[in-house]
């Protein structure tokens, strides 16, 4: 399996977005499989231009004082 490199925005990104929203609520969000944002968090598939316009406003609408418990 090939990997491509992965931006540390959008891998820092889906990860934070998870933690606070959980994978189901993050998938719906996105519009997107589960699977597809694993792709894209690993480095098989590449985050199209406009899901990651979609993961910034979701990012911007968390409470910047949360903290994951992690």
């Amino acid at each position: 399996m090939n990997r491509i490199p992965v931006s540390p925005l959008i891998s820092r990104g889906l990860e934070l977005a998870e933690k606070r929203l959980g994978q189901v609520e993050l998938s719906v969000r996105l519009g997107s499989p589960a699977e597809s944002i694993k792709a894209w968090r690993i480095g098989t598939a590449t985050m199209p231009e406009q899901k990651f316009r979609m993961l910034v406003d979701i990012l911007t609408e968390l409470d910047p004082n949360w903290n994951a418990k992690s």
